[in-house]
């Protein structure tokens, strides 16, 4: 390996994104590394620079300098490409890196010897696929992170915390309708979650069972409840309330979700609009250092 591309929150991302990407950048050098950083003014910029540089067959490495927004943005170019991905966590949010034990920034394990995860894929009628990397999400967090993104005060993970209390006067739930491996379900909900990883929302545990490298999906839905009892599990980061009785947690490689008109989002990020299928791909991104925690 020769050159490493890079790729960080665009102009105007988070300062530790930038610092750090910079000091990847001034170590990878100091190796004899020539560094390409592919990140434009803007996500949509970024994206075309990485996908231009993909179908060119440029990039032998590409590492990730950010949170799971700049993930899920890598992996919608590089999914099933087999090209290597290191990531050092530096955003809001680092979901995917804390499944994948690789919490701290490690320069060097982002150059390591890439292992084989799975991703979610979602499929729609009329639109093309989108890939999730950690967990997709419908209802009242849906809600939450719609909010969370749109607020220009970001308190690290502690955004979520403020986003969900600004969202409780407009809790509701959601009659969901769908399919898991062809059985069908109807779920009264305030929300859904369906995790190919067990973390979302800055490190809270919602999938308790679900490991990235496994080949399922797994999805837990708080069925029945009102605002007290979201709060209840919303605040309890630790999975602590996954056991109690309105969970419904069930596993499958397949969620067909029919109700439509439901945001759905994954990643941090809006992702598609129900009616919408989603698929668990194994190993579809290959990822330096990962150890996915089980």
């Amino acid at each position: 390996m020769t050159t490493v591309h890079l790729l960080r929150s665009p102009a105007g991302g988070s300062r530790l994104s930038r610092s750090t990407a910079q000091s990847l950048a001034d170590i990878y050098e100091a190796q004899g590394l020539t560094v390409v950083d592919l990140t434009g003014p803007s996500a949509e910029a970024s994206s075309t620079a990485l996908a231009q540089a993909v179908d060119r067959g440029d990039i032998e490495r590409l590492v990730v300098a950010g949170g799971d927004g700049m993930v899920h943005l890598a992996i919608q170019e590089v999914a099933e490409t087999h090209i290597p991905v290191g990531i050092v966590p530096s955003g809001t949010g680092n979901d995917f890196a804390k499944a994948l034990d690789l919490s701290r920034p490690d320069p060097a394990r982002a150059l390591a010897d890439a292992v084989p995860v799975d991703l979610l894929r979602v499929r729609t009628d009329d639109h093309e696929d989108r890939w999730i990397a950690t967990v997709a999400i419908l209802g009242f967090p849906a809600d939450i992170n719609a909010r969370a993104n749109a607020m220009r005060f970001r308190p690290g993970p502690a955004v979520y915390t403020l986003a969900m209390a600004l969202e409780l006067p407009g809790f509701s739930r959601v009659v969901v309708d769908l399919e898991v491996d062809g059985t069908p379900h109807t779920i009264d909900s305030a929300m859904l979650a369906i995790g190919n990883t067990r973390y979302f929302g800055g490190g809270a545990l919602i999938c308790r069972d679900a490991v990235a490298d496994d080949g399922q999906a797994h999805m837990t839905a708080m069925e029945g409840i009102d605002r007290r009892g979201m709060l209840i599990h919303l605040g309890r980061k630790s999975g602590a309330t996954l056991d109690r009785p309105e969970v419904k947690r069930t596993s499958g490689t397949q969620w067909k979700i029919t109700t439509p008109g439901l945001a759905l989002w994954g990643d941090g990020e809006s992702v598609r609009t129900t009616p919408l299928t989603i698929d668990v791909v194994p190993q579809a991104l290959h990822v330096a250092g990962a150890r996915p925690i089980r």
